[in-house]
């Protein structure tokens, strides 16, 4: 179980000598040769110094231990200090992810350690001429701090066995025998605002057990926490990795150890199912200074298990280590790790728990179910269009995603303002000043989240603030909602709220109405379906609440994670489960499910190559992927009754678009392309190359507007297509790169650029032919 190797070569000598010119000045520090022998010259001055300076500062404040960073190489290194009695205990390690032990607990007496560093400072001041002068200023204080530091003769410290076992039953055991020395006499409170990092306060051997499947191992002589902390990594990864389908196969030597997991899964029957549990191997191997021990193996039956053991084993070994120094609850990396191991327990809770729900009264929600036609959008006339330019704006700081057609106006968001502009004339109707915020078009007026957490609702005749709404901020994550504004529904906005809520905001009074709780954090993704609000976070569960109660009324279960948007399309939902494009390997999975009572029709997996992206793209009898390859963007279509593979094709270059219009699946491509394929047979129906001008000037939004028949394509210029041939209607000339494209009622068109500018365009007097 060997990974791969991250470290480079020019790193690893870089590593080896430094670790020579720390074990040389330790040996220094530590053995009984005369004074002025041996003394190693390549260490800095400022060594000696941190060291002179630490152990003054031990020995006035009592303080039983602390560290020196020493940066020597590419790699940071720290050089720990003990007091115990009448001697110093020196330790050589490193931090980081991966800690590294060199040296540890090298016992020295105080005096020789005194006269070692006496002399070390001495050196520093006599040395180089061209030595900086704040440098020998500040050994020469080193000097003098030293000879405050009194040598007290105490009797020989013994340590003490400690016994760290799990409470409760385990089937896989993990336990320690941990060798520590008496608690401090003098207590150092630690301050109740600050936690810091102390890796050296934890660097403590032992017996490391582990028990399980009739059997038992020991390793005699490891660092206890360093082995227990890359355990509960290794279980979280392989948690992560189960959860996906993906393998795990790591080996990690650390704290006189060596321990690696393996998880494999197994291939998959014809049917979808396993044909077997996935295989999981925990591996342990002693290191010894002899050269290499035999390892051991445990097959593991239940991944879950052995989790829980690491869990019962670092929760027990973290509550002796604090109940024997009680500082130890402000060391941030304890805190770290036991963090670690409640996001472990959560993991294996969300992967063991099964609470689908189905919902069997569906036909309440279905007859809130939009009736969208089938039938064909209206040829449009095979006369060319012309567009003339009407007005044009400067709006510095604009914001494109608040930028909408409301009744007769333009509403324009920046950065400090908003405003309104007539669509006809481009006058400005009113402008309002407000803060950075998320801003959402609702048939209410125009709704503002900021980052603050706060709600306003604009009035779209003057711009005033109509009530505000003081709601949990939204911090690491981006602001996602749905607005219900549907016959016989309420007027409301589906706003995620905080870490892992969603809030009902009832657009009228401007109070919620509800708040849903999230199991876990995640971005949350929504979809409305008529009564239905379908949520996606990450979770390994698809929800559908009811937007006027907030109530779970179905949830559908799946080993895979739910993350992107569904698709609803009258009596039929589409969901990916699994990994996108952008998120790394692992298993992906399409479900057909009924909107309305939560039940699944049909699942089908997904080639291991597709790395979907975006919503599936829904025809009158098949279902389309747009997935992301190295070559660009692809699609693979599924028969929408059986989940039958169709097709699988190679689209266009680059990340694209997508829109489906009459069974046509239409990309338009980062690349310049415009393609249409066939929604049922993957057959490329037209495709037009729009590339012109620089790679620089392809606008920021891809996505194609479909109205009135016609399709408005933004590449350089916006070009007018008719969709089922793609007979080009006609070309929108501007200088402005259109970022942004709007088309109204009148197929008017309105351009908006991100470095600020805005114009309209509409459409000129054509001739058409009189028979």
């Amino acid at each position: 179980m060997i990974g791969p190797s991250h470290v480079s070569r020019a790193s690893e000598r870089s590593r080896s000598s430094a670790q020579d010119l720390l074990t040389s000045l330790v040996g220094h520090l530590t053995d009984s040769a005369s004074p002025g022998e041996g003394l190693p010259l390549a260490v800095p001055p400022q060594v000696y110094a941190d060291l002179a300076e630490t152990l003054a500062e031990l020995a006035t404040t009592g303080r039983p231990r602390a560290s020196v960073r020493v940066r020597l190489g590419e790699e940071p290194w720290e050089i720990g200090l003990e007091l115990v009695g009448s001697a110093a205990l020196l330790s050589v390690f490193t931090g980081g992810a991966l800690p590294f032990v060199l040296i540890h607990e090298r016992r020295v007496d105080m005096v020789r350690l005194l006269s070692r560093l006496d002399e070390g400072l001495g050196g520093a001041e006599r040395g180089n001429p061209v030595e900086a002068l704040r440098v020998k200023q500040r050994c020469a204080t080193a000097r003098q701090l030293l000879q405050t530091v009194s040598v007290v003769s105490a009797q020989p410290v013994e340590t003490e066995t400690l016994l760290v076992e799990p409470v409760g039953e385990v089937s896989f055991g993990l336990s320690a025998e941990l060798s520590l020395r008496p608690p401090p006499a003098v207590s150092v409170s630690a301050s109740g605002t600050v936690l810091r990092a102390d890796l050296f306060a934890l660097l403590v051997r032992g017996k490391f057990r582990v028990s399980g499947l009739e059997h038992s191992r020991e390793l005699p002589d490891v660092h206890v926490f360093l082995l227990a902390e890359q355990l509960a990594r290794l279980v979280l990864e392989a948690l992560e990795a189960q959860a996906v389908g993906r393998p795990v196969w790591r080996k990690i030597q650390v704290g006189g150890a060596v321990c690696g997991i393996r998880l494999v899964h197994p291939r998959t029957v014809p049917d979808g199912e396993p044909n077997e549990a996935a295989s999981v191997t925990l591996g342990l191997l002693p290191r010894t200074p002899g050269g290499r021990s035999e390892s051991w193996t445990f097959p593991l039956v239940d991944l879950g298990s052995f989790a829980e053991g690491v869990v019962a084993f670092g929760r027990a070994l973290a509550r002796s280590l604090v109940r024997r120094d009680r500082s130890q609850t402000h060391n941030l990396r304890l805190v770290e790790f036991r963090a670690k191991l409640r996001e472990i327990s959560e993991v294996c809770r969300e992967l063991s728990r099964d609470d689908a729900k189905v919902n069997h009264a569906p036909e309440s929600y279905r007859a809130y179910a939009a009736q969208t036609s089938r039938e064909k959008e209206p040829d449009f006339s095979p006369a060319r269009l012309r567009y003339v330019p009407r007005w044009q704006a400067a709006v510095p700081s604009i914001d494109l995603r608040a930028t909408y057609l409301a009744g007769d106006g333009i509403v324009v968001g920046a950065a400090r303002e908003i405003c309104c502009i007539t669509r006809r004339t481009g006058e400005l109707v009113w402008r309002q000043p407000v803060q950075k915020a998320v801003s959402v078009m609702t048939p209410c007026g125009l709704a503002r989240f900021d980052a603050e957490g706060t709600l306003r609702l604009h009035s779209l005749d003057t711009g005033e603030v109509r009530w505000t709404l003081k709601l949990s901020p939204r911090v690491g994550a981006p602001v996602t909602g749905a607005v219900v504004s549907a016959p016989a529904l309420p007027r409301m906005l589906l706003l995620s709220e905080g870490k892992r809520h969603i809030a009902g905001v009832d657009l009228e009074s401007g109070q919620v109405a509800w708040r849903y709780a999230a199991r876990r954090a995640g971005t949350f993704r929504l979809r409305r379906a008529g009564k239905l609000g379908i949520i996606t976070s990450g979770e390994q569960a698809l929800t559908a609440l009811d937007v006027t109660t907030g109530e779970i009324v179905w949830r559908y279960c799946d080993r895979l994670r739910f993350a992107s948007v569904v698709s609803v399309d009258q009596d039929a939902l589409f969901a990916v489960a699994g990994d996108g494009a952008f998120v790394g390997r692992g298993g992906t999975r399409l479900h057909h499910l009924d909107p309305w009572s939560g039940a699944q029709r049909w699942s089908v997996d997904l080639p291991a190559h597709s790395k979907p992206v975006g919503a599936p793209l829904l025809g009158s009898s098949t279902v389309v992927l747009a997935t992301h390859g190295h070559r660009g963007t692809g699609l693979v279509g599924f028969d929408r009754k059986t989940g039958e593979k169709l097709f699988e094709r190679e689209a266009c270059q680059g990340a694209a678009a997508s829109l489906v219009v009459d069974d046509t699946v239409l990309l338009n491509s980062e690349a310049g392309e415009l393609v249409a394929v066939d929604a049922s047979t993957g057959e490329v129906r037209y495709r037009h190359v729009f590339a012109d001008g620089y790679e620089g000037d392809r606008p920021r939004r891809l996505e194609p507007v479909l109205r009135s028949g016609a399709l408005f394509v933004p590449q350089t210029s916006v070009h007018v297509v008719r969709p089922h041939d793609g007979a080009l209607l006609g070309t929108v000339a501007t200088d402005l790169i259109p970022d942004l494209v709007r088309v109204d009622e009148r197929c008017d068109v309105y351009v908006a650029e991100e470095s600020g500018h805005l114009t309209a365009f509409g459409a000129a007097a054509k001739l058409s032919l009189v028979k």
